[in-house]
């Protein structure tokens, strides 16, 4: 064709040899394809902190060694019940925390070993362990939560705002809430404003139904493995009307915990206002029962001032405790209740005699749980 030059044969083979061999020195230089679609892999894998490395880089992503960063010196931790204080060193030690309390309420010090003597079903028994030293406690404030007694139970909750700040820095609180069932609101703690936080959840209850006994029964079991000085203070009405447990088994629950029930009772607050003075009485009958036979103590303010003295009563109660340990005479495992007594007496064994400032006789009481139920072998 006329206008166009063709190149030789010569050439052009020439020319197609001079490709092939370029292509051949290119491939040699690609990567494999395992390799390739690992470094794709890597590159999409997302590194468990720092800046992402660039996009077709070669990274080994080192384990994590630096340890996690430090708590805050000043925040408490949850409370391992294996770590409280405690005076028991046997296994048969049974443990009785006593209080002496004049006709205010008020607990009576500077007592020792020798003022007390202890009886097991009648029978004398030996204390071998014997404190007054102030120890961390471990405290469950548990609240009623139903909306038929709210606007007075309001008023008994709101100091205890303030029953938080008579108890030490070093002691556990746990806020357990209940109407026909329970919920723990924040377990153990010593952070204050934790425990002030799940106060402030209890603002609108939704039910009117409330499981008292159900609920100490509740709050009990879960005590029995915290040891050393422990109670349970519940803002309450004493009034039940949703529970599993009869009032008989409550009692049998209660008699079997070593842990003290303190009630701050609005059923003053309700007879006042209801005049329905059979139905509070039966409720305050039995909250007294309770409490004394757990070797706690129940209040009843007929009146709002009432109440801080009542929370730092309590207190001070907890503060004042003494705490007797012996080893039971009767070593059998019967599985059956024990009963307790503790008398006060002096160094010849009669009822002590005490007298205030002004030389006059203090009358006094002496409160320590009724008795134990022994292990059943």
């Amino acid at each position: 064709m006329k206008g166009k030059t063709l190149l030789p044969p010569m050439l052009l083979v020439l020319v197609v040899l001079g490709i092939i061999s370029i292509l051949l020195l290119a491939s040699t230089a690609w990567p494999p394809l395992a390799w390739s679609q690992q470094q794709d892999d890597t590159s999409n894998q997302q590194p468990s902190g720092g800046p992402q490395p660039d996009v077709g880089e070669t990274v080994i992503i080192p384990k994590k060694t630096q340890p996690e960063p430090a708590k805050p010196a000043n925040k408490p931790e949850k409370i391992n019940p294996n770590e409280v204080y405690t005076l028991s060193t046997t296994t048969n030690l049974v443990n009785v925390d006593v209080l002496v309390l004049d006709s205010n309420g008020s607990p009576l010090q500077n007592l020792g070993k020798k003022n007390f003597q202890l009886f097991d079903d009648g029978v004398p028994q030996a204390i071998t362990n014997f404190g007054t030293a102030e120890a961390p406690m471990t405290i469950c404030m548990l609240v009623e939560f139903s909306n038929r007694w709210w606007p007075f139970l309001i008023t008994a909750l709101r100091y205890g705002y303030d029953f938080l700040n008579v108890i030490g820095p070093k002691d556990w609180v746990a806020v357990v809430s209940f109407d026909m069932r329970q919920q723990i609101l924040t377990d153990f703690t010593q952070d204050r404003m934790e425990v002030r936080g799940a106060l402030d959840q209890l603002r609108i209850p939704g039910f009117s139904e409330y499981n008292l006994y159900d609920s100490l029964a509740f709050v009990l079991d879960r005590m029995k493995e915290v040891r050393g000085r422990k109670a349970i203070v519940a803002v309450v009405s004493g009034m039940d009307s949703f529970s599993k447990l009869t009032y008989d088994q409550c009692l049998k629950t209660v008699r079997a915990s070593d842990t003290p029930i303190y009630p701050i009772s609005i059923l003053e607050f309700i007879t006042i206002r209801t005049n329905d003075n059979i139905t509070t009485l039966q409720a305050k009958n039995a909250l007294n029962t309770i409490a004394s036979y757990s070797g706690g103590q129940a209040y009843f303010p007929r009146f709002e001032q009432e109440v801080p003295s009542d929370y730092q009563q309590i207190a001070e109660q907890l503060r004042m405790q003494y705490s007797l340990g012996f080893v039971p005479t009767n070593a059998t495992k019967d599985g059956r209740f024990h009963k307790l007594k503790v008398d006060v007496v002096d160094e010849q064994g009669n009822p002590l005699t005490i007298f205030n400032q002004k030389g006059k006789k203090v009358k006094y009481h002496v409160v320590a749980r009724d008795g134990y139920y022994s292990p059943k072998s």
